[in-house]
């Protein structure tokens, strides 16, 4: 048996050979498309009937998806969201009252806080005023803003009975641009400014309260929501009196209270306690310009605010 399976499967060197070039010419079959896919470059058929059919398709299903949607654009749902809320006719924003403003598209309470803002001495004396309330978003400020008509205020309305403007105005300015002193105003006599809204009110106090006051009106770029272009339309009607800050006393704070300050992060603060521990209290607001992490910009920014006091 084993006999004959030996010479089934025997194979003379000429059948070996034939095998052997069978077997690679199986593999080359196999392997010829990968091999063929990696060295042939993808032919581009441009075809414009084609590509106008797709955009045609693309075009159905955006109007399709408009329609089932009731029309809102959702590529910009803030925009979208003011123009079905805000619903404009010819307003003059000094008399309108309560419903009118609710008729506009404003809340009840949003509206009360808009009267209370004229109550407290707010007036629009431009269109752009209204920007100065905080509902007024910049897309709901364009779609109000051909709808605003704003009537003269007679003299005896704008400036008291007697007719008189008891005011300060600005040189070579009209007394619309009314002049605030940042370092004692309360919010309702910021917002009497130009540009100053209820919000940006109360942000400058927050940020004057941690600072101690204001030395100069450019500094306000340092609050929250004012930018260099906001700052250009509120610094004509706004002035810091530098007598009115409140000082840091860098002899008796510590660590922890002088950090507080903006211009002092923790390292600073530290910085300047340690040097007072090691050679005694200062005499000078100048000797904090040896601490290595005070560069001049930020000690020119620091010194109106500092005190050596050393009386106990």
């Amino acid at each position: 048996m084993n006999q004959r399976l030996h010479e089934y499967f025997s194979y003379s060197k000429s059948e070996r050979v034939a095998i052997l070039v069978i077997l690679l010419l199986i593999l080359c079959l196999i392997l010829l498309p990968s091999v063929y896919r990696q060295f042939r470059e993808p032919v581009v058929i441009e075809d414009p009937a084609f590509e106008e059919q797709l955009s045609l398709f693309m075009k159905q299903e955006e109007a399709f998806t408009r329609v089932a949607a009731g029309g809102f654009d959702f590529t910009d749902p803030d925009k979208e969201a003011s123009r079905r809320r805000i619903t404009p006719f010819r307003f003059d924003p000094n008399t309108l009252d309560v419903k009118g403003w609710q008729r506009l598209g404003f809340t009840e309470k949003q509206a009360e806080g808009i009267l209370k803002y004229r109550n407290k001495g707010g007036r629009f004396r431009e269109k752009e005023d209204l920007k100065k309330l905080f509902v007024v978003t910049d897309e709901t400020y364009r779609l109000l803003e051909p709808f605003v008509q704003i009537e003269e205020a007679a003299p005896a309305a704008e400036h008291g009975n007697s007719g008189k403007d008891t005011r300060t105005p600005l040189p070579g300015k009209p007394y619309q641009k009314y002049q605030v002193e940042l370092n004692s105003a309360d919010s309702a006599e910021l917002v009497k400014a130009y540009g100053i809204g209820p919000a940006t009110a109360r942000r400058i106090l927050r940020y004057r309260e941690k600072m101690g006051g204001f030395v100069n009106p450019e500094q306000l770029m340092e609050v929250s929501g004012i930018d260099s272009s906001r700052y250009r339309q509120i610094r004509e009607g706004v002035f810091a009196d530098a007598d009115l800050i409140r000082k840091i006393e860098i002899n008796a704070l510590s660590v922890n209270e002088l950090r507080k300050h903006p211009y002092i992060d923790y390292y600073i603060a530290k910085a300047i306690v340690d040097r007072r521990v090691r050679k005694g209290a200062y005499t000078s607001p100048d000797e904090l310009k040896e601490i290595p992490l005070i560069y001049d910009a930020l000690f020119r920014k620091l010194r109106p605010y500092i005190s050596v006091d050393q009386t106990p």
